[in-house]
């Protein structure tokens, strides 16, 4: 695979250190780190440009906030260790990656030429809410055989659905 899902994990850690000190993070910003973690399991299926690209404008901004959020909460000492942080994490490929690259690329069932998304079914996000979800935004959903739910349609539906999925998933939100 890449650096992305340590980049990730090391921007995850951020926010939640961030937090912790009282920083309040916007929820445009949570959310941006919540669509690149899809992103990048996207990308174990289906590794597209333009998912890559998107990808890499999410992580960016998500990080040009937070260590410039790092810089006031933490001061320069504190920022400093998380770039380096950040830094070591796009550089570093750990064994897990380079094994990855083994990993059937392609996956039967998905649908061509639509846009899609799968959905862990969890306690939070249970199959009757993702499907209800689904119905709502005109959206097809089907189990996979791996306990995920498939999320097919159109473009702008297929973003409505994650933006109303993303609302049930925020701290706080029934």
């Amino acid at each position: 695979m890449s650096s992305y899902e340590p980049r990730w994990k090391v921007l995850s850690d951020l926010l939640v250190e961030l937090r912790s000190r009282g920083a309040e993070i916007p929820p445009e910003v949570v959310r941006d780190l919540r669509l690149a973690r899809s992103l990048i399991e996207t990308m174990k299926v289906s590794p597209h440009e333009s998912v890559v690209a998107k990808l890499d404008e999410l992580l960016f901004n998500v990080e040009a906030y937070l260590l410039a959020e790092a810089e006031t909460v933490l001061g320069p000492e504190g920022a400093g260790e998380w770039s380096r942080r950040l830094e070591e994490a796009m550089t570093a490929q750990p064994a897990e990656a380079r094994e990855e690259g083994v990993e059937v690329r392609f996956r039967p069932g998905l649908p061509r030429g639509e846009h899609w998304v799968r959905v862990r079914i969890s306690d939070e996000l249970p199959r009757e809410l993702l499907e209800r979800l689904a119905a709502e935004e005109g959206v097809r959903a089907s189990l996979q055989p791996d306990g995920y739910l498939l999320v097919s349609g159109e473009k702008e539906k297929v973003r409505s659905f994650i933006r109303r999925l993303a609302e049930h998933v925020r701290p706080g939100s029934s």
